[in-house]
């Protein structure tokens, strides 16, 4: 491996760059005991103590088995989200809308044109900038 094995992957922030938490430990250290133990499909790992889910997501990821138990709400929260890789992309997208739409008409009661001066600040190059797309039915994942 090349880097700093202590640093996250690329590959790796999408899942665990979300929500750091102090007392976690790298993903790739999940990966090393895996390969170590020769754990695989047909084993289930157990997390007593998952916090936000680094073990669940690296065995995910592999095509392990796992289960966690956490008492924390928040870590337990962020461990739920971690591995929850059935986003449904048009409810998230009408969601983001839900929210835009909120927020601006708060910030226009308040008298805040937010739009406008967003776009009167950026640049013609930035505001002719389109986030990338994914085809519908390709799957994507971490």
């Amino acid at each position: 491996m090349t880097g700093d094995p202590n640093k996250l992957r690329p590959s790796d922030r999408a899942v665990h760059d979300w929500y750091r938490f102090v007392l976690s430990f790298p993903p790739h250290l999940v990966r090393d005991y895996v390969d170590r133990f020769g754990v695989g499909p047909a084993d289930t790992v157990l997390d007593p103590f998952c916090g936000t889910g680094t073990t669940l997501v690296e065995c995910k990821k592999l095509g392990v088995r796992s289960v966690g138990v956490e008492a924390s709400p928040m870590a337990h929260f962020a461990s739920a989200v971690k591995v929850d890789w059935q986003v449904r992309r048009e409810e998230l997208f009408d969601y983001a809308d839900e929210v835009a739409t909120a927020a601006t008409a708060i910030l226009e009661r308040q008298g805040i044109d937010d739009l406008s001066r967003l776009l009167s600040s950026a640049t013609a190059e930035a505001r002719a900038c389109r986030l990338p797309t994914f085809p519908p039915n390709e799957r994507h994942c971490c």
